[in-house]
C-alpha cells in the first residue's frame, strides 16, 4: 500500500510539472520586428493531449512565446487587445457554450462578459475601450450586437441579417462596423461579401466582389479594408478603399490559403495566417507581410494552428 501510495504521488507531481506546449517560432526568428501579437494555438502537448485552442503572446522582437489561458476542458479562441493595451477580449467555452471574456494582459483575472445560451463570437473593441461589438446567435443564424462593460447591457445592431452577420471589424473613429455576410448569390451559392454598418443610422451597405470577401480588418487611418478574397483556391488578401474602388490583390504566399489579416499600427504591416489547406488537413502558421505586398515572412511552425494574430496597440 505504501509503495502503491508512492508512486501515486510521482504520477501526481509529475502531471502537475508539465510545462505548457508552446508554438514553436521559426528559426531563425526575422530580425528587426516589434511590438506584441496575441493569438489563438491548438498546439497538443501533455498540457493539451486533445489540442484545444489557448491563447499566447508573441514578442516580435526576441520570438518569445508566452501562454495566456490553459485548461483541458474548453477552448479559448479570437483574442483582442483592448485599444489601451491592458486588456483582452476573448471568447471561450469553459463556462459551457461560447460567452465572450475579458482578461488582463497578461492572462490574469479572466471576467466573463456575456452569459447566454447561445454562443457568442468575434468579439471586438470599441475605440473608447467601453464596450465590444460581437456576433451571436442568440435569436438567428448569426447578427451584431454590443455588450457595455460597465452593466453588460447587450444592444442589438442588426435584425435578421440575410445570409449571417459575423466576423465584426470596428473603424478607428468607432463610427462603423465591417462585417461579413453570405448574401451574393452566384452559381447556385451564397457567397460571403464585406458589408459595413454605419452605427448611427443603422444602414448598410455591401463592398462587391468579384468572389467571396470575409474577414475585414480596418486600416490604422480608416481609409482601407483588407479581408480575405475567395474568388479563388487557396485565398489570398485584399486590400481596398472604404468605399470599395481602388481593390488590389497580395498573393501573400503561393500555393498556401491566407487568412485573419489585422494591421499593424502604423498601417505598413499585416499579420495574418497562412495554411496549405483549408477545413481538412490544414496547419495554419503565423505570418507577416507589407501592405505592398512585399518582405513575407513567416512567424511560426510545427503541429498545431496559430490563428486570429492581433497586433498591441
Amino acid at each position: 500500500m505504501f509503495r502503491g501510495l508512492v508512486f501515486a504521488l510521482l504520477v501526481s507531481t509529475s502531471l502537475v510539472a508539465q510545462p505548457p506546449s508552446l508554438p514553436s517560432t521559426v528559426a531563425p526568428f526575422p530580425g528587426g520586428l516589434s511590438g506584441t501579437l496575441v493569438f489563438q494555438s491548438d498546439r497538443p502537448g501533455p498540457d493539451n493531449p486533445d489540442g484545444r485552442n489557448h491563447l499566447f503572446a508573441l514578442d516580435l522582437g526576441s520570438g518569445r512565446v508566452t501562454q495566456l489561458t490553459s485548461g483541458r476542458n474548453h477552448h479559448d479562441q479570437h483574442p483582442k487587445w483592448s485599444p489601451d493595451g491592458s486588456r483582452i477580449s476573448f471568447i471561450s467555452s469553459r463556462a459551457g457554450s461560447f460567452d465572450i471574456w475579458v482578461m488582463n494582459a497578461d492572462g490574469t483575472n479572466p471576467t466573463r462578459i456575456t452569459d447566454h445560451p447561445a454562443s457568442d463570437y468575434d468579439p471586438i473593441w470599441m475605440p473608447d475601450g467601453q464596450s465590444l461589438i460581437f456576433s451571436s446567435e442568440r435569436d438567428s443564424r448569426s447578427d451584431l450586437y454590443r455588450v457595455w462593460l460597465n452593466d453588460k447591457r447587450v444592444d442589438r445592431l442588426t435584425h435578421h441579417f440575410v445570409g449571417r452577420a459575423i466576423m465584426p471589424n470596428v473603424s478607428p473613429d468607432g463610427k462603423s462596423v465591417a462585417f461579413a455576410a453570405q448574401t451574393l448569390q452566384r452559381l447556385q451559392f451564397w457567397e460571403f461579401q464585406v458589408h459595413i454598418l454605419d452605427l448611427a443610422s443603422g444602414k448598410t451597405r455591401a463592398l462587391d466582389n468579384s468572389g467571396g470577401a470575409c474577414w475585414p480588418s480596418w486600416s490604422p487611418d480608416g481609409r482601407q479594408l483588407a479581408n480575405v478574397l475567395l474568388a479563388k483556391e487557396p485565398s489570398t488578401l485584399q486590400i481596398r478603399n472604404v468605399d470599395g474602388s481602388g481593390t488590389r490583390e497580395i498573393a501573400a504566399a503561393p500555393g498556401r490559403w491566407a487568412y485573419y489579416p489585422d494591421w499593424s499600427k502604423d498601417g505598413k504591416t499585416i499579420a495574418f495566417s497562412v495554411s496549405p489547406a483549408h477545413h481538412k488537413g490544414e496547419d495554419w502558421d503565423l505570418a507577416l507581410i507589407q501592405s505592398d505586398g512585399s518582405g513575407f515572412r513567416k512567424l511560426t511552425t510545427g503541429p498545431g494552428n496559430d490563428r486570429l494574430p492581433d497586433w498591441k496597440p
